[in-house]
């Protein structure tokens, strides 16, 4: 019986030394296949709900709560942009009054726009900038308007010239271009010539864009909603509508800044209206918690396992940019009305918290440049033209609400953009906005490429007409060819 229970024992110790052995191989071996492929595991154990019940595709009215609700109006009225003489003397006493704080001595842009180019930027629009001018050049393209659930929705649309060549045979393709903050439609106003003059597709086949431009509600000369939600798939969901209204069938989107928040939403709702997407902000496509997965497996895993191509991009590298730049949004996310109080009545003020932005999100490095590099990269007259925007139509605190409406309602992560995509990655986009190649590629199903730019910032539009259209014109090439 003794040598009966020790041969036992035996055998369970050899049994259970085996097991370790085996447990102590295999185990490594399948934390890295999961490691590997961990998009795939995390979809296998948490699938996406069905679509219709995440996103926001039914109708609703974004007038004041107990208001009369606006009556159904299909209408597309023509409108121009007017600004009264009244309204152009109040800016000029405005800005004759600013009160001007003192410049840190040689720290340039690193604590903020400082005193000293602000003055400057004053001047000029005080003593030589031309608004009559500048408002004709908005004037140029045709303006209109449309109520689409209770909001007056301000469009620009530019039609091709038609050809004068009967052997060309020019497929014309609608393109909404969409915006963000504190851009305007016309910060897009660049693109409309590239886009819009005919390209060759092949032989006598060639190509050009019907542009639209709208204002995001709340933005230049849309209307602000007047209750809260009214967030990118909302406004998704309007701006369907309102190519509906154009009688467009199917049609591109490009989006920058809330653009591509907006315009990734349009095509993962509406892929079957949605031809092909370009955008340049596209890293919001990888839902967060995901993303802050993929960063702690970077620093905690072998390279063989788990390693990207462009490390630069990832949050722990860009950690404290990110905390220096980003004071502006986790106000606008929280209490947006109270800064936005303050740049309704200044219009210095406006100006000054409007161009950091444009210098800062141009290049993080321009905080060590005396002017902020603003004259590097863009006309005075542009930058001031955009800020006119704002000023003229009083939309500074309805266009700040949009980042409190976005980070307070529940995240409807996840969903891959199935349609065409092409993404414009700008060199000096603003730091760990987009992230990795690795991270992006598993939410855009149909990627077409990664368009990389060895210079350029968030606001390719106005800074690299020229690259971001050719961006777009692949994108249609690609997508037009399959027919």
């Amino acid at each position: 019986m003794a040598n009966v229970s020790k041969s036992n024992t035996s055998g369970g110790r050899s049994l259970l030394g085996s097991s370790l052995i085996f447990f102590t191989l295999i185990t490594p071996i399948l934390l890295g296949l999961a490691v590997f492929n961990h998009d795939c595991v995390l979809e296998r154990i948490f699938p996406l709900p069905d679509i219709k019940t995440v996103f926001p595709f039914g109708d609703e009215e974004w007038s004041a709560p107990g208001s009369k609700p606006a009556k159904a109006d299909d209408a597309v009225v023509p409108w121009k942009l007017q600004v009264s003489n009244k309204d152009l003397e109040d800016l000029k006493d405005r800005l004759r009054n600013t009160r001007y704080g003192t410049a840190m001595s040689g720290q340039n842009f690193v604590y903020g726009f400082p005193a000293d180019q602000l003055k400057k930027v004053v001047d000029y629009w005080l003593n030589k900038y031309d608004w009559k001018k500048q408002e004709a050049l908005i004037n140029q393209y045709d303006h209109f308007k449309t109520n689409i659930e209770g909001l007056n929705i301000h469009f620009v649309r530019v039609q091709p010239a038609k050809s004068t060549d009967p052997k060309r045979n020019v497929r014309v393709t609608p393109i909404i271009l969409l915006h963000g903050w504190p851009g305007s439609f016309f910060e897009l106003y660049k693109l409309i010539p590239l886009l819009t003059t005919p390209q060759q597709i092949s032989g006598n086949d060639y190509a050009a864009f019907e542009v639209i431009i709208p204002s995001l509600p709340g933005y230049g000369f849309s209307d602000a909603a007047q209750r809260p939600g009214l967030n990118p798939q909302n406004i998704a969901r309007i701006f369907n509508k309102l190519m509906t209204r154009l009688h467009f069938d199917k049609y591109f989107v490009q989006g920058c800044d809330w653009g591509s928040a907006v315009g990734r939403s349009m095509a993962t709702m509406f892929p079957h209206r949605v031809l092909g997407v370009d955008l340049t902000l596209y890293g919001m496509a990888v839902p967060r918690s995901r993303s802050m997965l993929k960063n702690i497996l970077y620093l905690a895993m072998p390279r063989f396992l788990f390693n990207v191509s462009e490390p630069h991009k990832l949050l722990f590298a860009n950690f404290f940019t990110l905390m220096r730049e980003s004071g502006y949004f986790h106000i606008q996310a929280t209490k947006p009305d109270t800064v936005g109080a303050a740049l309704l009545d200044s219009p210095a003020g406006l100006a000054g918290y409007i161009l950091e932005k444009f210098s800062t999100w141009t290049n993080p490095d321009n905080i060590n440049k005396p002017d902020g590099a603003l004259s590097e990269y863009f006309s005075l007259d542009d930058l001031l033209t955009n800020i006119m925007v704002y000023w003229v139509s009083g939309s500074i605190i309805t266009s700040q609400r949009l980042y409190k409406e976005t980070f307070s309602a529940d995240p409807n992560d996840g969903f891959p953009v199935l349609v065409p995509s092409l993404l414009s990655d700008f060199r000096h986009e603003i730091p760990g906005a987009n992230s990795p190649d690795e991270f992006v590629r598993p939410y855009y199903k149909d990627l077409i490429t990664i368009s990389k730019h060895k210079s350029g910032g968030h606001f390719p539009a106005m800074e690299l007409p020229i690259e971001l259209a050719a961006d777009i014109w692949a994108l249609a090439k690609n997508v037009l060819s399959r027919d």
